[in-house]
């Protein structure tokens, strides 16, 4: 569908254009995520439809008239949650940021004069799906999971079969890095895929999340040793593979045993590994990896300049991780990789360090296959 703007536009009004924009569309991303914590807040969900609202009233302005349609759809399906007549939840919410995410890429190309990748049919069908969750007399998550897999067919888990045939088929990291024929590193990439094969929600995990550390490892110009960061990004987890099944898919709300159980495992893998004199570096980075630049984290309350350059990688990767596979085995679904990718950026200076979230940004903008692998 083409629907390129005026050639005679002004140029003063299209940077406008493009400022107003970048600007509202920054603030959905905010509140949307505020209310994921504030589902009720009726003030964020008048903001949010506000922002949508100017979105839609400039379009016309820049020739873009053809694309109105959709943020109409998107105010349709917020009126009923500012009404109260829905109620706000994650699975909406994602629907909302990535549907938003839709339109601005949508925009971004009528701009630039190009097609926007969706046909006249397809793209009224986008719109529909908006209205009709606006009109349902109820939550409905089936349709909601349908809407955001329209939206963004990755956040599609796969089958249990599906999951395992694209872990066994997908590289091995190691080699980009000429590490595949280290015996120790084969080792411990066996070891983990093992203890991943007793959940599918976790197939391809251990290679997804060595992957991303050993590349923002090489943005960043290499300041770890890659090996010992690779042992550490494969074996960061390893303490979890022993508790129970029910406890690692259990949805929040842990017991003070639950969660004491969970957070001995960085303490575990630290005391099997520094067994191994090589793999000292990496025992140390698999200690500190839930240690938080503010101070918030455990086992020891670390502080960012205290905290292992690989451990503050790895802190990021992991959350990246959990992020959009949070809900997997409860909903057959992930979450969206924007909204993981807003999260980490939200938590900088704080959970994470600002540098590392930086690489990481540079990282996927770099290798934008690490974020849908």
């Amino acid at each position: 569908m083409h629907v390129a703007r005026p050639e005679d536009l002004e140029t003063d009004l299209l940077d406008e254009f493009r400022y107003e924009c970048a600007e509202q569309f920054a603030l959905c991303e905010k509140l949307l995520l505020e209310l994921e914590h504030q589902p009720g807040n009726t003030e964020l969900l008048r903001q949010l439809f506000r922002a949508v609202h100017t979105v839609k009233g400039s379009l016309d302005y820049v020739g873009l008239h053809t694309l109105v349609p959709l943020p109409q759809a998107i105010e349709e399906l917020l009126e009923p949650l500012r009404s109260g007549d829905i109620e706000f939840d994650s699975m909406l919410g994602d629907v909302l940021l990535v549907g938003l995410d839709r339109l601005r890429n949508m925009i971004a190309l009528g701009l630039a004069g190009q097609d926007i990748g969706i046909g006249e049919a397809a793209f009224k069908t986008l719109c529909q799906r908006f209205i009709d969750l606006a009109h349902a007399k109820q939550a409905n998550p089936a349709e909601r999971r349908e809407t955001l897999v329209a939206l963004d067919p990755q956040t599609q888990l796969p089958s249990q079969a599906q999951a395992q045939a694209q872990s066994q088929q997908s590289a091995n990291p190691l080699a980009d890095y000429q590490l595949q024929d280290d015996p120790d590193l084969t080792f411990f990439l066996g070891m983990i895929e093992s203890a991943e094969a007793r959940s599918h929600f976790w197939a391809g995990r251990c290679r997804r999340q060595l992957a991303l550390c050993l590349a923002m490892n090489d943005i960043a110009g290499r300041p770890i040793p890659m090996e010992q960061l690779a042992a550490a990004a494969l074996l960061h987890d390893f303490g979890m593979a022993f508790l129970p099944l029910e406890l690692l898919h259990k949805d929040g709300n842990f017991s003070s045993e639950e969660r004491r159980m969970i957070q001995c495992h960085p303490r575990q893998t630290h005391e099997m590994l520094r067994r191994m004199p090589r793999w000292q570096e990496a025992a140390d980075i698999i200690l500190c990896h839930h240690e938080h630049a503010d101070g918030s984290g455990y086992p020891k309350h670390l502080h960012e300049n205290d905290i292992p350059a690989g451990a503050q990688i790895i802190d990021i990767v992991d959350t990246f991780e959990a992020r959009t596979h949070e809900r997997a085995h409860q909903t057959l679904s992930k979450r969206p990789v924007i909204r993981a990718i807003l999260e980490i950026n939200n938590q900088a200076g704080r959970q994470f360090s600002q540098h590392w979230v930086e690489i990481f940004n540079q990282t996927l903008k770099s290798r934008p296959e690490l974020a849908r692998d």
